[in-house]
């Protein structure tokens, strides 16, 4: 038998979307345990659905076997905040450190800010479903500002916001070449292959969008801003290459120079006017 005190930022979910966070017991168990009435909310029987409110205590009959274990240690440093509330903190990522990991006990950005939160306002014990989660990622070998949400809330409001593209994402890259235009919107498909880990553009897939402006070229380099309109894996290293233009140090789309790859997530500006976060409307956090 397993049994949970609903806290604030799990209060709001379905019981069974709750179930699959906070234990590990596969979805055919958890409704067959619905079926059978073994699922039950301050002592009483309720069916799939059933929307949990903050204070209660849902019980389970399922072997122990299935309980959670909360993952909160740190395989490196703590992530570098470069800004933060009580609500989203958006912090660096460095080049070479994946924001998700492939596997469990893999270093990436997610485990240390869960580290970090673990440090402050995060107390893994006193939580069943919800972590301290990234809203958005960026490729292993881009560097910059990833947000990431502190409480319940705070994740499904700037998810919605990221999704409705009320969060603005731009970049500052160097290429090897120099686009025909000093600016232009590329709208094109991007067809992702996950074998080859490899965007192709213009063959199918989903409609992607940027809009990127030179700021200098110098020895047949360009230094470009480019805004993200959607966003897809590897999408401004894909449509920049299709130019004629891959980014410095990209060699899986065709830069020829050595070195790191010269792409900086390095300014986000949020246009939300409802809800939770309205209060960060117009704000620009940018690294310096």
């Amino acid at each position: 038998m397993l049994r949970f005190k609903i806290t604030k930022n799990d209060g709001g979910l379905k019981a069974e979307r709750f179930l699959f966070k906070a234990t590990t017991a596969p979805s055919s168990l958890i409704y067959k345990a619905f079926r059978k009435k073994d699922v039950k909310i301050n002592g009483k029987w309720i069916k799939e659905g059933y929307v949990l409110g903050e204070g209660e205590e849902l019980t389970i009959y399922i072997s122990d076997e299935f309980a959670a274990k909360g993952e909160t240690a740190a395989f490196g440093p703590l992530p570098e905040v470069v800004w933060e509330d009580g609500n989203i903190a958006v912090l660096y990522k460095p080049a070479g450190l994946k924001s998700q990991p492939d596997r469990p006990g893999e270093d990436a950005l997610s485990s240390r800010f869960k580290a970090y939160m673990a440090q402050n306002d995060y107390d893994p014990a006193a939580e069943s479903a919800f972590a301290p989660a990234l809203c958005n990622r960026l490729d292993r070998n881009t560097d910059g500002l990833v947000i990431g949400a502190k409480n319940a809330a705070a994740l499904r409001e700037m998810n919605l916001a990221i999704k409705n593209r009320r969060v603005r994402k731009f970049y500052r890259c160097v290429t090897e070449g120099v686009p025909p235009e000093p600016a232009a919107t590329l709208v094109t498909t991007l067809k992702k292959d996950p074998s080859a880990n490899k965007s192709t553009v213009g063959q199918g897939g989903r409609e992607v969008s940027l809009t990127y402006r030179v700021l200098g070229v110098r020895d047949g380099e360009a230094e470009l801003e480019v805004e993200l309109h959607t966003g897809r894996s590897h999408q401004i290293r894909a449509q920049l290459a299709a130019i004629g233009c891959p980014i410095v140090g990209d060699a899986k789309y065709g830069a020829s120079g050595a070195g790191g790859q010269r792409l900086t997530a390095f300014r986000l500006e949020f246009d939300i006017t409802e809800g939770l976060l309205s209060y960060l409307n117009k704000k620009v956090i940018e690294l310096k």
